[in-house]
């Protein structure tokens, strides 16, 4: 930490030693905040970095052991509402009854005709010295390179991460290269994932790939591979060691729905998620989640978000996304015609009727679900029978037949599949983190 004195000196040093500095900034690791702490023990002052959002990106101080509490950035740029063009530093006066109580240079972070950020240096703790404006003006000019620098590197590290996905899921050849190149990149390449195929509609934002991507990596704390094809979005999300595939994707399924709602508030988009799998059987990933992706563009009506994983579909999904439609439909009217009125003693057949496939044909845990008598699930089962003709405690045939008219009601959002939140099945832990859950099997 500088002295008083260091820091008075450093005020007055020739501007080759302040561009030294700047230079030695440049190349630090977190060189936004090497830069901003330059700026700080040049000027002697409290300076804060904002992007444009009024995000802080980094803040320095002459004294480390003092706190100074900036403002928000809507209150000191609140007359400078045109966009700028240049860095050239602005004085900001303190006034009274608003959040300037202390004067300030702000200068904008412009690089390239780009409006990026600001560059905020308070008076305090000490008054402005003649040359402060001139260090912001240096500073700023050189953030605005940095930033720009920074953005290159992440779009070629993203590009070269979005191949990189392509080719596992390509299944390409050349494993040794392809290993090779993940670990440049620092992409484990062995990892187990879950492939998500996403499809948006017209209005979906255009970086959403790289939206979706940030929002699942931070949620599920796992590696997220993004790409974007010419019909979707496929993600390619890690899954944690000792952790079933069922629990993993059950955990992916429900994050999904929460970001879909988040980035893409217009709806429109849908999403299929796959079973987890091996590096080499991404190709097979891939052809579950657009399978799934298939049965709900078929079948679901309206403009709402719609995710759903190949265990939600099973076998079935092979024939809901390539039997001709019209069939399909009378199918299931010829399967569940009676129980398609649009009344709670209808509704509440096809529940139970669902319940009872999804605790795999149980009837204790069938009630306890439904939270009745298992009494009152076999008298429901049989009025099923009644009124249907199918038999589907006792007839495997009639079973599958069943199963699968109920998912093209799910499909359609029938009421009956209002179900709880996804996450709560998922059994996540408090921080919805997947790398905690304990390792489950699926009970026969």
């Amino acid at each position: 930490m500088s002295t008083s004195d260091e820091r008075t000196d450093r005020r007055h040093l020739p501007l080759s030693a302040l561009d030294e500095l700047l230079d030695d900034a440049a190349v630090a690791v977190d060189c936004l905040s090497a830069i901003v702490r330059v700026c700080s023990e040049a000027t002697g002052k409290a300076v804060t970095l904002f992007d444009r959002q009024g995000h802080v990106v980094a803040s320095s101080r002459p004294d480390a052991g003092r706190q100074t509490t900036f403002p928000p950035l809507r209150e000191i740029v609140r007359e400078h509402t045109i966009t700028p063009t240049s860095a050239e530093p602005v004085l900001l006066p303190a006034e009274l009854g608003t959040g300037l109580s202390r004067r300030k240079i702000l200068s904008a972070i412009v690089e390239r005709g780009e409006h990026l950020g600001w560059l905020v240096v308070d008076e305090q703790p000490t008054p402005f010295h003649p040359t402060d404006e001139y260090v912001t003006l240096r500073c700023a000019r050189r953030i605005g390179a940095q930033f720009l620098t920074q953005r290159r590197i992440t779009r070629v590290a993203w590009n070269a991460r979005s191949a990189l996905a392509r080719q596992l899921v390509r299944g390409s050849g050349a494993w040794a290269d392809l290993a090779a190149g993940a670990e440049y990149l620092g992409v484990n390449v062995h990892a187990r994932r879950s492939l998500v195929y996403v499809r948006g509609s017209d209005g979906t934002p255009e970086d959403l790939d790289r939206s979706l991507a940030e929002h699942t990596e931070r949620a599920l704390g796992m590696e997220v591979l993004s790409t974007r094809g010419s019909e979707g979005i496929l993600l390619l999300i890690e899954a944690p060691e000792h952790v079933a595939s069922p629990t993993v994707v059950r955990r992916i399924t429900a994050t999904l729905e929460a970001a879909a709602a988040e980035l893409s508030p217009t709806g429109g988009l849908i999403a299929g998620v796959s079973s987890v799998y091996e590096p080499d059987s991404f190709t097979r990933a891939y052809r579950e989640a657009r399978e799934v992706v298939r049965c709900i563009d078929r079948f679901t009506h309206g403009t709402g978000h719609r995710v759903l994983a190949v265990d939600d579909l099973g076998p079935a999904r092979l024939f809901l996304a390539n039997g001709e439609i019209s069939a399909i439909r009378h199918y299931i009217d010829d399967m569940l015609g009676p129980l398609l009125d649009d009344d709670a003693t209808s509704t509440e057949l096809i529940r139970t009727l669902a319940v009872w496939f999804e605790q795999n044909r149980g009837m204790r845990r069938t009630a306890t679900r439904l939270g009745v008598h298992e009494n009152t699930v076999r008298l429901r089962l049989s009025r099923v029978h009644a009124l249907t003709g199918l038999d589907v405690t006792g007839d495997a045939s009639h079973q599958l037949s069943i199963h699968t008219a109920l998912l093209v009601l799910r499909l359609r959002d029938h009421p009956a599949f209002h179900v709880e939140n996804r996450c709560a099945e998922a059994e996540c832990d408090d921080t919805g983190r997947i790398d905690a859950l304990p390792d489950e099997r699926r009970s026969a």
